[in-house]
């Protein structure tokens, strides 16, 4: 099969499962008012949101709302969960269609992953990694739980690297912690630069950096 088709097939397969991924966090009412804070965080920014906007987009009465959450602080709190959520569901869909792939590969799919579900969800994405350090010390910690996901992961994949070639040499947790927290920061920058969409053209450099900072071979 030529190439351009095999990447149209992954394309069409990633957004499939995505979409299934989404469906099954936002189809309720609370995940519709999730959205919705999402939607109007995005356009006016978290501190101009309203409850009116939050409810006019959600099309719910304050009742519902309140049924739900206490605040417009708690509904966002829940949007960065959610947004979490749906990234750590589709990065383990992606890694289970790996089988027995090596970490190379894992890092690669890790790393594609949360570039292309960035792309995918921009309002989820600029709410989780820039608006939630404009809201409070709830929000921000609730990021870095998410961004310390990673540390596991690739601390993972490293191990599994070292298993197969013993002559790498041993990396500390803070070391490996670096990894996302640079790849997140990174993001951000580009998130307010030049957008969302602009991140899965950065995968190939965020992959390299992984391989730099780890002492693996460079990708091919």
């Amino acid at each position: 099969m030529p190439t351009e088709e095999r990447m149209l097939l992954h394309r069409n397969s990633f957004a499939e499962r995505h979409r299934s991924a989404r469906e099954a966090v936002l189809a309720s009412p609370r995940g519709r008012l999730v959205e919705a804070i999402v939607v109007s965080v995005d356009v006016k920014g978290y501190a101009a949101t309203t409850l009116a906007d939050i409810v006019g987009r959600a099309r719910v009465s304050r009742s519902t709302f309140y049924e739900h959450f206490a605040s417009k602080e708690e509904c966002f709190l829940e949007a960065v969960r959610v947004a979490q959520g749906i990234l750590a569901r589709r990065i383990v869909d992606e890694l289970s269609q790996l089988d027995e792939a090596g970490p190379e590969a894992r890092i690669a799919s890790v790393v594609t992953t949360f570039c292309e579900v960035a792309a995918a969800e921009p309002g989820f994405t600029r709410a989780v990694i820039v608006e939630s350090l404009r809201v409070d010390r709830a929000s921000v910690v609730i990021r870095d739980y998410a961004v310390d996901v990673f540390v596991g992961l690739y601390r993972e994949f490293y191990e599994q690297a070292r298993a197969t070639d013993p002559a790498l040499p041993e990396r500390s947790d803070a070391l490996i912690a670096l990894i996302p927290d640079a790849i997140v920061e990174r993001s951000r920058r580009v998130i307010i630069e030049e957008g969302p969409a602009a991140l899965p053209a950065k995968a190939p450099l965020f992959i390299e950096f992984v391989h730099a900072t780890m002492g693996l071979p460079r990708p091919v």
